[in-house]
């Protein structure tokens, strides 16, 4: 996710309340307030649940069709959010038939929108980008509804995103501490090894703790594999968007989350943790 492990150039505004260029007192505000809604709807429903995941979609699609504009750039927002609620529908009620269904309306969708605009310009750049975003958050998000449709759902939602969590948040506190060797420094200056290999480390240690206390679905084994894969994937969900934005010259893609930017760029580890996670649970539990 957002944090960078090895970060050691944190600086404090008054008060001391400001962190890497974010209101920590408002960041951690807006962190909990998103982790109610998750752990609420998670628990309530699995359609309350897959209701969050398509509304954050549609909330990262119009944010960063925004910023997106602001540098010349277009992403089809009424063909991604048509396609996203396709897919999670789909998800939903027939499994990876509904997501394949999705994935036709976003390709098919894509390439209408441009025929029927008169103009017809920069159609390429704009079907890639309007690709690249439904098959990126849309069909990786979708994953998260064939997870919590899962008779351990929650359990099953629980350990993916908790695994994602506790790397980034072991591999901050490992970087900042003992970081030395950089990762991908053109891409993400700040992300270590000693913080990657600490941080998958408090994730498997978290994982074989809790996740066999939760019912049978994980052995020590399983919760091991379970996290190792998913605090991977995670690692690399978050190091994809930072080159992204590089490449785009953009710092965040969207601004709705104060203290933390976009909604990407706070479940950017998480989307790809989902479908790792989602075969994982069924190859390993």
């Amino acid at each position: 996710m957002g944090a960078e492990p090895g970060q050691g150039d944190e600086q404090e505004g008054e008060g001391g309340s400001t962190v890497g260029g974010r209101n920590l007192p408002v960041a951690i505000a807006v962190g909990v307030g998103l982790a109610g809604l998750f752990l609420g709807s998670l628990f309530w429903h699995p359609a309350a649940f897959s209701t969050v995941v398509g509304a954050l979609t549609v909330v990262a699609y119009l944010e960063s069709d925004r910023v997106l504009r602001g540098i010349g750039l277009r992403i089809e927002a009424p063909v991604l959010i048509v396609a996203t609620v396709v897919m999670l529908f789909g998800a939903y009620h027939a499994g990876h038939t509904g997501q394949a269904i999705g994935i036709a309306v976003l390709v098919l969708g894509g390439v209408l929108w441009q025929l029927s605009d008169p103009s017809r310009a920069d159609v390429a750049r704009r079907l890639s980008m309007t690709w690249l975003f439904g098959l990126w958050v849309g069909f990786l998000a979708s994953f998260g509804v064939l997870l919590v449709n899962r008779p351990d759902g929650a359990v099953a939602v629980l350990a993916v995103i908790g695994a994602v969590v506790l790397t980034d948040i072991g591999g901050f506190a490992f970087g900042v501490s003992i970081g030395r060797h950089n990762i991908a420094p053109k891409i993400s200056p700040n992300k270590t090894w000693e913080g990657l290999i600490g941080g998958l480390a408090v994730a498997v240690a978290g994982a074989m703790v809790v996740l066999p206390r939760l019912g049978e679905t994980f052995d020590l084994v399983a919760a091991a594999g379970l996290a190792l894969m998913c605090g991977l994937a995670g690692f690399v969900g978050d190091l994809t968007e930072s080159m992204l934005k590089r490449d785009l010259g953009v710092k965040d893609l969207g601004q709705v989350l104060p203290g933390h930017g976009g909604i990407l760029d706070r479940v950017d580890g998480i989307i790809f943790a989902l479908p790792v996670g989602y075969y994982a649970i069924e190859l390993l539990a």
